[in-house]
């Protein structure tokens, strides 16, 4: 969904507007989101705004598109307007939509918002048949009078067959599961190559009782942990992470293949991996009862959870235990169990890290997401929301201590070393007010008009602990903030109030990580070195992992989504609670509790009365009655429709409300 106010991206934008040599409009580039409207908005480096452009000035382009415009105008209290003048580098060269029989041949039905330029397809069909599925590759993007051209790639499948939802995201998205011959053919030489005995710069760690802890269904182990009680009341904690950097080296095809994909996407239905599966779930997987070998980072902390010395060394690991969440909180509950005493002293440490954490205003998002399974035609048979156990927390605490005091450790030194940073910007002061103008409206406390620091986000947040409107106020905050990156450009994590931060403990499914262990190798052979990686290429590095994390996680939630909807098609007619997450002009944007599943009530479904939206309540407010619908108000629906196809469902209000 495009955005029409103020937006900021991952980091600080760069000035990247430039006057024309006339000195008359202003020239800009950026990258351009569409509308289901039809309009678009384009996001510019060093723009607090973005800039709204009308449909018939998009000059041909769609949504992704790097595009140069000018500013015809500015609008009153809504920003610049511009219109596009050239087109420089197109998003994509697919598209996947449903195939439509028209006079003179076939089109391309697609919910991409593509300013209702037709698609037209050429060429062989390869058995595609109206109402199919199908992947196509672009031909000819035509211009804004002239139909974009496409040819038939691949057929998917039926769009009213659920079974294709998984195939047809990863075509959305241009995932691919399979990996180059080449490459397999590389990681398989490998295998039999590569030494994992220790000595020199390998530290022997099999003696320690490691663990790892991992969701019931994990295929790969990339980190594992371990717990000494040390004279003084002191604990050495060990945060070991799968040494990838030890079989994938700079150069090599599976270096270039895990840098082309960024990072691994999950799905219910599978998994495309950024490495091949030998050694993603093999190799340097911290499987149980086997060597492996590893980057250690042992932590000497007090009771309270005070960081007193850290040690960062290559290890050699055998885990000797491999544990589920489920499992972990069980024996916690249970207070007996297999390694009881470790897991419990992990627990009771672990806390005392998170609380000196929240101390220092680091936010803790606790937001549930739908967990579904599928029964055999491929729908939701019940979906309910994710819960957070003390397993979950024990092992997000020390993921996050271990990826901080890499990022604080690993670049100082004489000469301080190029490094990357997971960045966190603070958040714009225009999403700032308006987050507190949406909190007053809701009767809630807003916040100060400056210095909005992380302490006072984590204040509110746990100010509405116990309140109905708990994950809804999450949810808006989250979306007021900036986005996360990485950068060799430190400026901190203003979300979890860390002045560095890096991420280190996934090797096996995000590149950023891969590179800090390659940073954290070089550093440990040559203490005052400095490593051959420069900050120029560290750049590109961030900005490659930061847009296929986007990529990921757009194409995780439109996999979610497809899934939600074909639940609720067979949900019609049934009542649900739900809490108005949106209100606009034309209704009101409704999250069902139960299912945490997003739909619309249109305004011309509340039939009681005729309703106008106050911008300044932020609600829809009945003419003649004076019922007032507003944002954080909770109010029973009915389904009323679906179309899993438009991605759109609508509810209509229940008469209880």
């Amino acid at each position: 969904m495009a955005r029409g106010g103020g937006r900021r991206e991952s980091g600080k934008r760069k000035q990247g507007g430039k006057k024309s040599a006339a000195g008359a409009a202003r020239e800009m580039e950026g990258r351009l989101e569409v509308t289901r409207g039809g309009f678009g908005f384009v996001l510019v480096e060093g723009q607090e705004q973005d800039i709204f452009v009308q449909q018939h000035r998009l000059g041909g382009a769609v949504a992704g598109d790097t595009v140069r415009l000018k500013i015809i105008r500015q609008r009153p209290r809504r920003g610049p307007e511009g219109a596009i003048t050239a087109v420089l580098k197109r998003a994509r060269g697919f598209l996947v939509g449903t195939l439509e029989a028209v006079p003179g041949g076939f089109e391309l039905a697609t919910l991409e918002p593509l300013a209702g330029r037709a698609i037209r397809v050429e060429g062989h069909l390869q058995g595609a048949t109206p109402g199919d599925l199908v992947y196509a590759r672009i031909k000819d993007w035509g211009d804004g009078d002239r139909p974009i051209q496409a040819r038939v790639e691949e057929v998917i499948g039926r769009s009213d067959d659920p079974h294709t939802d998984y195939t047809l995201v990863l075509r959305q998205h241009e995932l691919q599961e399979a990996f180059p011959s080449a490459v397999e053919a590389e990681v398989e030489a490998l295998a039999g190559k590569v030494s994992i005995v220790p000595g020199g710069e390998r530290r022997d760690l099999r003696s320690l009782e490691v663990i790892t802890i991992d969701p019931a269904s994990a295929k790969d182990f990339d980190d594992a942990l371990s717990l000494e009680q040390l004279k003084g009341d002191r604990w050495r904690l060990g945060v070991h992470i799968a040494d990838v950097s030890h079989y994938v080296r700079p150069g090599s095809l599976t270096d270039a293949e895990a840098f082309r994909r960024g990072n691994s996407v999950y799905f219910h239905e599978g998994v495309v991996p950024m490495l091949p599966h030998r050694l993603s779930s093999d190799l340097c997987s911290l499987r149980p009862r086997e060597d492996r070998p590893a980057l250690s980072a042992l932590i000497t902390l007090s009771a309270d959870g005070a960081v007193q010395e850290v040690a960062f060394t290559r290890s050699l690991i055998h885990s000797k235990q491999r544990f589920a969440y489920e499992e972990v909180h069980d024996i916690l509950a249970a207070g007996k169990g297999k390694r009881h005493t470790l897991l419990s002293n992990l627990k009771r440490l672990t806390a005392a890290v998170y609380r000196r954490r929240v101390a220092r205003g680091s936010v803790d998002f606790d937001i549930p997401e739908p967990l579904f399974e599928l029964d055999a035609h491929g729908v939701p048979h019940e979906i309910r929301p994710s819960e957070r156990l003390d397993s979950h927390r024990i092992v997000e605490e020390c993921m996050l201590l271990a990826n901080r005091l890499v990022a604080e450790r690993i670049p100082a030194g004489k000469p301080r070393m190029p490094f990357l940073y997971r960045v966190h910007d603070e958040p714009g002061t225009e999403k700032m007010a308006a987050l507190s103008a949406l909190l007053k409206r809701m009767n809630l406390p807003g916040l100060p008009r400056k210095d909005v620091t992380s302490a006072v986000v984590r204040d509110l947040l746990l100010a509405m602990e116990d309140s109905p409107y708990k994950d809804l106020i999450e949810i808006l905050t989250l979306r007021s903030m900036a986005k996360a990156a990485y950068s060799p450009r430190n400026v901190g994590h203003f979300g979890l109030a860390f002045p560095m931060y890096t991420h280190f403990t996934s090797p096996i499914r995000r590149y950023a990580d891969l590179v800090v262990h390659r940073m954290m190798t070089d550093r440990l052979a040559a203490p005052q070195g400095r490593p051959p990686k420069k900050s120029a290429a560290l750049e590109k590095i961030g900005a490659q992992c930061t847009q296929l994390e986007i990529k990921g996680v757009k194409a995780e939630r439109a996999y979610r989504r497809l899934k939600e909807l074909r639940y609720l098609a067979t949900q019609v007619g049934q009542r649900y609670a739900g809490i108005i997450s949106g209100v606009t002009a034309k209704g009101l944007f409704v999250q069902l509790r139960e299912l945490l599943i997003d739909g619309f009530v249109p305004i011309d479904h509340l039939e009681d009365d005729s309703y106008t939206f106050d911008d300044r309540l932020y609600a829809l407010v009945g003419r003649r009655q004076g019922r007032q619908f507003q944002l954080g108000q909770e109010i029973t629906i009915r389904v009323d429709d679906v179309s899993v196809e438009g991605r759109r469902a609508d509810f209509l209000l229940a008469e209880d409300t």
